[in-house]
């Protein structure tokens, strides 16, 4: 938001939601409830067999992203540690204890297995007996301290300007394409849709909760927490920093906003050690929510193959820690494996609106959406969006990101951190591995409830 125009990239990120978001929330709101299966399964019996490997490539995906994403809140716990000791203020180059932070330090590596453990242990106690738990405690936490954080922000001198940038709509970034397109990855990235997390979720929804209310208050939730976080973090940096030197800080892009430039400013502001811990804090506790739906992703395919919940966890936690090692150990890794699976999760998005069409947009829209639980109709709308403008907005997505490695130099060096050539190269690993799945996951996910009428009950080994 910050590079891309303030309120005018809030406005294409709001229009993104309803557009893209909310609707394919529903769709993968449909698809899990109502095969009730991980989403391999879930292709399997909602698509047909020769399907699977959509399923399975997109857990391969969301596994990929937990790996190294678990590496993330390592990194993040490292600084909640050095925020508690005080030690974060001994090192005057936070840029060079970032880069020891996040290369070859065993101390990120004990985090990062710490981190694995940890949410492998909550997934393993069922979604309602444990994950539900975490989340009705950590989410009222975060929020609560969010707003700590969000009244220390606008009390600072001059935070009027960094709210100003946050809401002002400047023209030339609202009619700039890139600011719609930046807007969609970002919508897609943090309302998780497009991933298979939905349908792994709502494998435990009750039959007859409302669908259509639950993914507009997902998507919109989404939307109001983001704004928050940047009402906590943009008037700190106009308050603290000239505006042209605030703007360069917010192109040093996520880690070097996080871990450099405001782990430098957390010193100088009043109150701010203090403010530091909470607020890496409150990224931790968002990075476990976030690793939980990753590991629920990959353990249910198991689940669902006659595997115990701890055995299925145990084994997704082991292949977190082999995955993500190398990304715990350099920061280039994790780089990769972050533009590669970005680009593979819009493949995710044209596999569930392909599984939608095949079965029939209108169809799915009176049998399951329009149900007489709901309390939010559904019209036509739906329909065209899932069966042609997300598609066409996803296929755009796409082209636009060849052309742009295309111009780049060595494009199909694979062991470049963003290439042509690494991207495919990694494609045809995945989709390796998805078919050569296939036949294994379609024989041992015996079990169907799909009908093709109504959403079957939680069976019992989703029923924990």
């Amino acid at each position: 938001m910050a590079l891309n125009g303030g309120g005018a990239f809030i406005l294409a990120w709001t229009v993104m939601l309803m557009l893209v978001a909310v609707p394919l929330s529903i769709a993968e709101m449909i698809i899990g409830r109502s095969t009730r299966h991980g989403v391999p399964g879930a292709f399997k019996d909602f698509v047909g067999k020769k399907f699977t490997g959509m399923g399975i490539f997109m857990t391969l995906t969301v596994v990929g992203i937990g790996s190294y994403y678990t590496v993330v809140m390592a990194w993040i716990l490292r600084y909640v540690i050095l925020s508690v000791t005080q030690k974060l203020y001994t090192f005057s180059d936070k840029a060079a204890l970032f880069d020891n932070v996040s290369n070859n330090s065993w101390l990120t590596v004990a985090c990062f297995v710490f981190a694995a453990v940890l949410t492998a242990f909550i997934c393993a106690g069922g979604v309602g007996k444990s994950i539900e738990k975490v989340q009705k405690f950590c989410v009222p936490l975060s929020l609560v301290l969010l707003l700590i954080l969000i009244i220390r922000a606008v009390t600072l001198p001059n935070a009027v300007i960094g709210l100003d940038y946050l809401f002002k709509i400047e023209p030339e970034y609202l009619f700039n394409s890139q600011t719609w397109i930046k807007a969609l990855v970002q919508i897609l990235w943090s309302v998780g849709v497009g991933w298979g997390l939905v349908i792994s979720y709502v494998v435990s929804m009750h039959a007859k909760s409302d669908l259509a209310l639950n993914s507009f208050i997902q998507g919109f939730s989404d939307n109001a927490t983001s704004i928050m976080a940047g009402m906590a973090i943009l008037p700190v940096l106009f308050s603290m920093f000239p505006v042209d030197q605030a703007m360069d800080i917010c192109n040093s892009g996520n880690n070097g906003l996080t871990f450099i430039s405001l782990a430098g400013i957390f010193d100088k502001m009043p109150g701010g050690k203090l403010i530091a811990v909470i607020f890496f804090i409150v990224l931790f506790i968002s990075g476990l929510l976030s690793n939980l739906g990753h590991f629920l992703v990959g353990s249910l395919p198991f689940i669902d193959a006659g595997w115990s919940r701890k055995k299925a966890c145990a084994l997704i936690c082991c292949l977190f820690l082999v995955w993500g090692l190398p990304s715990a150990l350099n920061i280039r890794f994790l780089e990769n494996q972050d533009f590669v699976s970005g680009t593979f999760l819009v493949l995710g998005i044209l596999f569930t609106c392909f599984a939608i069409t095949k079965n029939g947009a209108e169809n799915m829209r009176a049998k399951f959406i329009n149900i007489p639980e709901n309390d939010i109709h559904i019209g036509k709308w739906w329909n065209y969006l899932v069966k042609f403008i997300i598609p066409v907005v996803c296929v755009v997505m796409l082209i636009w990101n060849t052309k742009n490695l295309l111009t780049g130099e060595n494009p199909m060096d694979i062991f470049a951190v963003e290439s042509l050539g690494t991207l495919l190269f990694q494609l045809a690993i995945y989709a390796a591995v998805a078919i050569l799945l296939t036949k294994t996951v379609n024989k041992h996910t015996t079990h169907k409830y799909y009908n093709g009428e109504t959403y079957p009950d939680i069976p019992k080994e989703h029923a924990e």
